[in-house]
């Protein structure tokens, strides 16, 4: 999440800006900004519906607060949380909130709109005391087990003398060497041989598993970094996003793999078979051969800065033929710009990828949307924000489409010779290859930030056909594995309901034909 705020800006007037020129959102959207309760830090963590069809929304200092639109009134539930960041309204009317350390119930026994018994449901997980250990969630399958995801430890800053939960020593780093002030010495001398991000109390960096009736913890997957965004498809499919850091090239969005690796390293001491060393120090070549690859990636200052919480795509909010055209077309929230960032899956060969793209950008929308839930209608979308310190806003927008239908790309499908996009209406485009612009790169999987973008190349294209309201790209070269292909469209594309609204897409290629 860290980046300057002056560079945050030049990006924000940059992107806004530009796409503006391209397409007016705000024509097909109406953006609201709902006002906050008077005293409350409008920092949101958690939205979902009540009982009664109310909002419920959490927030960053631990209030619970209840919403209702025709009195535009907030009424407090509950209070006294450590940082809650995601709520959910049960069957029975029950109300789970994930905080730091804690996953609680929240009981309204006598229905008077405040809870009046708070439930320890499950704390089986580790504390250290650092700043970065965030709890997120949570989300439910059908059979009613619960899902939240643990972020690492950041090396910004040491630990507590008293954590909860067993340290993990291995490789030598006893939490003595985390340990920093007065006889500890200095935190910038002892930094230097602890990893960016770790893991040393149970459970960091993992997703868990809570079965309904247990107040225990499993581990249920391993290799997150900061995995702000959690979301359960149709086809109890759990959906993870992941922020860019060490050993993430690029912010991403996992299906998650019931007991899979996927891909940041510090967690494999809570894994079923931990190594016997500091997890930093494998060969990166054996790292790779276990990780499993994420669908979506999102390129640093591109694609998307920081994602957050995942959402499907209905048909209610966009002009799509259908709900998604799959389960899993999804928007995502976005920490560092105002839009929502989209993606749109495909498979080759069996292998799970896609296409990012962006829809919905507009200053009035704003950055910080941390937290997305649908009206009851399906129409709107409700943002709630946060920032946390870093790059983001505050405060609840309240988004509805209008019903006016404009000219979007359903599907971006991988081609033995390039791509194929699928539009929701037949196109003009009147544009030869040389309006089109593809270029490739791949990511570098290791320990430090991020990723350059590596072995860059500029892809010829061969050929380019329009068949109503398909477009196929061939290119000079045939698409290569393990390449991202960076496709801008020409923005003069056109059809009866309006002009091309979002002209760049980012196709993560892990396989090809």
């Amino acid at each position: 999440m860290k980046i300057s705020i002056l560079t945050t800006f030049i990006a924000l007037l940059v992107s806004s800006s530009v796409t503006q020129a391209y397409f007016n959102w705000e024509e097909y959207y109406k953006i609201e900004t709902i006002a906050g309760p008077k005293g409350v830090d409008y920092q949101i963590g958690g939205l979902d519906h009540d009982k009664n069809g109310n909002l419920i929304a959490c927030f960053h200092r631990g209030e619970v607060m209840t919403y209702n639109e025709e009195s535009k009134q907030w009424k407090l539930f509950a209070s006294g949380l450590h940082e809650p960041l995601g709520i959910y309204v049960e069957d029975e009317g029950t109300v789970l909130v994930i905080q730091r350390g804690e996953l609680t119930r929240l009981h309204d026994n006598n229905d008077d709109g405040v809870a009046d018994f708070y439930e320890v449901v499950c704390n089986d997980w580790g504390l250290s005391g650092n700043y970065h250990e965030f709890t997120f969630g949570l989300v439910k399958d059908s059979k009613k087990n619960i899902y939240i995801a643990l972020g690492t430890a950041s090396n910004g800053s040491g630990v507590r003398e008293q954590v909860r939960g067993e340290w993990n020593n291995t490789g030598g780093l006893t939490q003595d060497k985390f340990l920093y002030g007065g006889k500890h010495g200095s935190w910038n001398d002892k930094k230097k041989i602890i990893p960016r991000m770790y893991a040393r109390v149970p459970y960091r960096g993992c997703v868990l598993k809570i079965s309904p009736g247990s107040r225990k913890a499993a581990v249920y997957a391993t290799g997150l970094r900061t995995p702000n965004g959690l979301y359960m498809d149709q086809d109890d499919q759990l959906w993870v996003t992941d922020n860019q850091g060490d050993w993430v090239g690029a912010s991403k969005l996992h299906r998650i793999v019931p007991d899979g690796f996927h891909g940041h390293v510090a967690s494999l001491l809570w894994s079923k078979n931990p190594p016997k060393v500091t997890p930093a120090t494998l060969p990166v070549s054996e790292l790779d051969r276990m990780r499993v690859r994420a669908p979506g990636l999102f390129p640093q200052g591109d694609a998307g800065n920081s994602i957050t919480q995942p959402l499907a795509l209905k048909s209610s909010f966009a002009p799509l033929s259908k709900d998604g055209l799959t389960s899993e077309q999804i928007i995502i929230g976005e920490m560092n710009h105002p839009r929502v960032v989209r993606y749109m899956p495909d498979v080759v060969k069996g292998v799970q990828q896609g296409t990012a793209s962006h829809m919905l950008v507009s200053g009035k929308l704003n950055s910080g949307n941390n937290r997305l839930l649908y009206s009851k209608d399906g129409k709107s979308i409700y943002f709630g924000k946060t920032h946390l310190s870093w790059p983001g806003r505050e405060g609840l927008r309240k988004v509805t489409y209008t019903g006016k239908p404009y000219l979007i790309v359903e599907a971006v499908k991988l081609t033995p010779k390039g791509f194929q996009f699928t539009f929701n209406a037949e196109i003009n485009t009147g544009k030869t290859s040389a309006d089109f612009r593809i270029e490739s790169y791949g990511f570098q999987y290791h320990s430090g930030y991020g990723s350059k973008k590596m072995k860059q190349a500029t892809e010829a294209i061969s050929n380019i056909k329009v068949n109503g309201n398909t477009l196929e790209i061939e290119l000079k070269n045939k698409p290569t594995k393990n390449r991202m292909y960076d496709i801008t469209l020409p923005s003069e594309i056109t059809s009866k309901l309006s002009q091309l609204s979002y002209p760049r897409y980012w196709y993560m290629a892990h396989e090809v034909y």
